[in-house]
């Protein structure tokens, strides 16, 4: 059987849990009433459990949820709910139901005048008669009368005297229609009041008549609140009576005591009936594995761990089920393996049978297939092409040199994309993270110079400029870097080798000669005119060894010289043949004669008067920002 088709652990450990705890609840909580709730029909039980729900959870919102003992038995809901059980006094409480409106709209009315203070003079007042004076002066105001003196008054001013006398709002008598609508307003409320009040005495509730009005309306909207709570689970109530008059159990539910009684029988007869759910689940459980005699061991054991409730027995089982299985695959496959060797090869196949004995199959099975890939790829060998006399006439093919030539340039070209699609990556990264300006980020390659045959292309002037290192010992081998690029700086002191023994007399290059002093002799020979333009770009002071003598102008381009404020400039030199100490120099000119400029500005100004050429834009801003701090670090000092 696969393991996969039957349960997994943790649900056949859920069903056993659930099981075991439900038994123990239902064992625990146990009554005569809950043994007989549990013999009912399964559908009753489940409308019952409906019913308590809507009336346990009406109690739980009103703070009703514990033991009837201890509930206050002043609270109106407490008495609301025990009346409704005992059947006591139905219409009184429908009566007082039906003046939930009535407080919801004193409350609303209160809330239109809470602004105004409405004085009314001591004892008892008949505020129905107020209410209807402040209204017919109110209309008679509104419809264009003004209050008079003497006999020319009308007679709602006449009724009205009393009230004008002893009644204000908001300190003044109520002589305008605004006044009076706020006055009959708070008349209103007080009646509402009245009303709410004779109903609540005669349900047996009592509220306070000498407390401020707006506390007095949040009292009746409260207890209404909680009153119609109660009113809401009557019908659960009354269906629950039903059910169980029909069903014959005979269970008194007259008095909150017997209620609570009934809830906690009819939750222990649930859990009694999930006992026996949760049994019927496993039952079927077992019964939908249906192990066989001729089945697998462990399968057996799973089925025993089931029956025995024994949830770690079963995973223990399962995984063993599994286990077995995959080693069954495995000898499967390692008999169809060794079927096939036995097929064109018995003898080794015999041999494989009999030196393996009665190994684990996982092991034998990585030894099969070990074997088969150096078969597979002594297969794959054995039909390639080989050359003549090796028992292949044939031969290669004829253009598999220039396939494999074709192949490794390509293989160098896209190493170079990569490389620089890597290295403008990186500048493009710092550049989007802020790490760096613009200017001081120059794309380079860092290669040792013994490895730049195998990584550069041989392509000339494929760089700007090559800096080699003085310090490597670098020999006159080295002098194939000038076809890379136009120009060629050597940094920092030449090596030991390097070191200078002489002049040297012109003449072939002697191997053991360092690149510098060969550079030397070849650009100081004053018979040579150099092919392209070395020169020493000065990394530290001291200043090198090597500098480069100022360039020869060509006859047919006079050099182009002009006087200026800033000094002497030769525009469309390159910025390479400025020592530090020329550049610095001209930036500080620069400064001195526009003081208005700022650092960005100053080296903008010296990049247009130098020309430098194009391709040298940010060496060019490099070296003029190198000299303007320099000139600024120099000024502080």
């Amino acid at each position: 059987m696969d393991p996969g088709s039957l349960p997994s652990a943790p649900y056949v450990r859920t069903l056993i849990e659930a099981e075991a705890a439900a038994a123990e609840r239902a064992e625990r909580s146990e009554t005569d009433l809950s043994r007989r709730l549990r013999g009912a029909d399964v559908t009753l039980l489940a409308r019952l459990d409906g019913c308590a729900s809507v009336v346990v959870a009406a109690l739980r919102d009103l703070g009703l949820d514990g033991h009837p003992s201890g509930w206050k038995p002043h609270d109106l809901a407490a008495r609301a709910f025990a009346d409704a059980l005992a059947h006591r006094r139905p219409h009184v409480w429908a009566r007082v139901a039906e003046m939930s409106a009535q407080a919801e709209w004193a409350e609303r009315s209160l809330d239109g005048i809470r602004a105004h203070h409405v004085e009314l003079p001591p004892g008892d007042l008949h505020y129905r008669r107020l209410a209807s004076t402040a209204q017919d002066l109110r209309n008679y105001l509104a419809d264009g009368g003004t209050l008079k003196r003497g006999p020319l008054r009308s007679s709602a001013q006449r009724q009205a005297e009393p009230l004008l006398a002893a009644v204000t709002v908001d300190g003044v008598p109520p002589t305008t229609p605004e006044l009076l609508d706020v006055l009959f307003a708070e008349l209103m409320v007080r009646m509402a009041c009245q009303e709410l009040q004779y109903v609540w005495e005669a349900a047996g509730v009592s509220f306070p008549a000498d407390v401020p009005l707006a506390d007095r309306v949040a009292r009746f909207s409260r207890a209404h609140a909680r009153l119609t709570r109660i009113r809401e689970a009557l019908p659960a109530l009354e269906e629950t009576a039903e059910l169980l008059g029909a069903s014959g159990l005979g269970v008194p539910l007259t008095h909150p005591l017997q209620w609570h009684g009934y809830v906690a029988a009819l939750e222990s007869a649930l859990l009694g009936v999930g006992v026996d759910r949760a049994a019927a689940d496993l039952a079927a459980l077992l019964a939908s594995i249906g192990a066989e005699d001729d089945d697998p061991p462990e399968l057996r054991e799973a089925v025993d761990a089931i029956a025995a409730r024994d949830a770690a027995r079963y995973g223990r089982a399962l995984a063993a089920l599994a286990d077995g299985r995959h080693d069954r695959a495995l000898q499967l496959r390692c008999e169809e393996l060794l079927g096939r060797v036995s097929a064109v090869h018995p003898d080794l196949a015999y041999l494989l049978a009999a030196t393996d004995g009665d190994a684990v199959w996982p092991a034998r099975m990585e030894r099969w297939d070990q074997a088969w890939a150096w078969a597979r790829a002594a297969g794959r060998l054995s039909a390639l092409p080989a050359a003549p006399g090796a028992g292949h006439p044939a031969g290669p093919p004829p253009d598999l040199g220039r396939r494999l030539a074709e192949a490794e340039a390509r293989l160098r070209d896209i190493g170079t994309e990569l490389s620089a699609a890597r290295a403008w990556g990186a500048c493009l990264a710092r550049l989007a993270s802020g790490a760096a300006d613009p200017y001081e980020i120059v794309p380079a390659w860092i290669v040792p110079l013994w490895r730049v045959p195998d990584v550069v292309p041989p392509r000339p002037d494929s760089f700007d400029v090559v800096i080699v290192d003085g310090e490597n010992g670098a020999g006159a081998e080295a002098l194939f870097v000038l076809w890379l690029a136009p120009r060629l700086i050597l940094a920092g002191p030449p090596g030991p080798r390097s070191r200078p023994r002489g002049p040297l007399p012109p003449g072939p290059i002697d191997p053991r000669t360092g690149l510098f002093e060969t550079l030397l002799a070849h650009f100081t020979a004053p018979a040579q005119a150099p092919a392209r333009e070395p020169i020493q770009e000065p990394v530290q002071e001291p200043e090198p060894v090597f500098q480069e003598p100022e360039p020869v102008p060509e006859p047919d381009e006079p050099e182009e010289t002009e006087e200026r404020p800033y000094g002497v400039v030769r525009r469309g030199r390159s910025i390479v043949s400025y020592r530090r100490p020329e550049l610095v120099e001209f930036v500080e000119r620069i400064a001195r004669r526009e003081p208005d400029l700022d650092d960005e500005q100053i080296i903008e100004l010296a990049r247009r008067l130098l020309g430098c050429p194009e391709d040298e834009a940010l060496l060019v801003g490099a070296r003029l920002r190198f000299a303007v701090e320099a000139y600024r670090e120099g000024r502080a000092q």
